[in-house]
């Protein structure tokens, strides 16, 4: 197991501006993490602020929201920034720049692309998510599950959305035994995995639909792909798209499934899964990032134009 033993309680001591940041389009995980670690620091009492450009709704229930901070970041200049679930500077967006000017930086991250962000690189990419390392470190600074059930519940939060509860191959006998602790400690995990699996509105229902109606396959590879009038006419955002990549992954004919989606006039981001071809490498030749079976990276040009690229570049590395 990773050494986790680090500094942090000594470098927050005499820090009074302390942030915590996610990347871009935020999800469970970077959810559960800033979060997690922004409710252990108040205990300790400090009184850090979370920057993320949104808390998409199905994540409200994430216990330590009232520390999100939605003002302008121009003069935020911290002691401490924690850059968390992100190893790249472009993927924390507008808060990047406040990284840019802080004191003392920190990275915790679990991306096995992540070669180093800030002053003190905390990374394992054996762990199944950031929430894994948050627990981690914070087990080793007097964490209780029992006595800290917010924290223990987004934690556990955290890990089922990243491990599409449990059963990702990034699930490791480490990761389930964090999990019996946290659910021994009393997290209510129906309402967790109701909640961050399942749970659905209907405008993401037709968004659903109309994705599967856009989906063709080739040579193994499942893919669809969606615009921002898509999105629009079904009353969605790209924070919407949870689950649709999965889905396509999911068809027993699928080796790898690939979801594209319109980002501006000019580009389009894509999601990218495989049940056992490597797909790393090629999302990184393309300037994104992620992990050997999930990744994800924006290009130009329109998103059927970016699907097929990515779907033709799987195919030849297959070959």
């Amino acid at each position: 197991m990773m050494d986790y033993s680090n500094n942090i309680l000594k470098d927050i001591e005499n820090a009074e501006k302390i942030y915590i940041a996610g990347h871009v389009n935020p999800d469970g995980d970077a959810v559960g993490a800033a979060f997690a670690l922004a409710l252990y620091l108040k205990r300790l009492g400090k009184s850090p602020r979370v920057l993320l450009e949104c808390i998409p709704d199905r994540f409200s229930f994430f216990f330590g929201t009232d520390m999100w901070y939605n003002g302008s970041y121009d003069d935020i200049a911290p002691d401490i920034f924690f850059a968390v679930d992100c190893g790249d500077l472009k993927r924390l967006g507008k808060a990047g720049e406040v990284f840019q000017r802080a004191k003392m930086t920190y990275c915790i991250d679990h991306h096995r692309t992540n070669e180093g962000l800030a002053q003190v690189d905390i990374i394992n990419a054996d762990a199944s998510s950031a929430s894994e390392i948050i627990y981690e470190i914070l087990k080793q600074n007097d964490f209780d599950a029992e006595k800290d059930i917010e924290i223990a519940s987004n934690i556990y939060a955290g890990m089922v959305f990243d491990t599409g509860g449990f059963k990702h191959n990034c699930t490791s006998r480490r990761t389930h035994e964090i999990a019996g602790a946290l659910v021994e400690g009393g997290v209510d995990t129906s309402t967790i995995h109701s909640r961050v699996l399942y749970e659905h509105t209907l405008p993401q229902a037709r968004l659903f639909g109309k994705a599967l109606c856009n989906m063709q396959h080739k040579s193994g590879v499942t893919y669809t792909a969606l615009t921002t009038a898509d999105m629009e006419a079904c009353g969605c955002t790209s924070q919407d798209l949870d689950g649709i990549v999965d889905f396509l992954l999911n068809l027993d004919k699928s080796e790898c499934a690939v979801l594209v989606t319109q980002r501006s006039e000019n580009t389009a981001k894509a999601s990218i899964r495989s049940k056992q071809f490597p797909i790393a490498d090629i999302v990184v030749a393309l300037g994104g990032g992620g992990h050997k079976l999930a990744a994800g990276v924006t290009c130009d040009g329109s998103p059927a134009e970016v699907a097929e690229m990515i779907v033709e570049k799987i195919i030849e590395a297959k070959s």
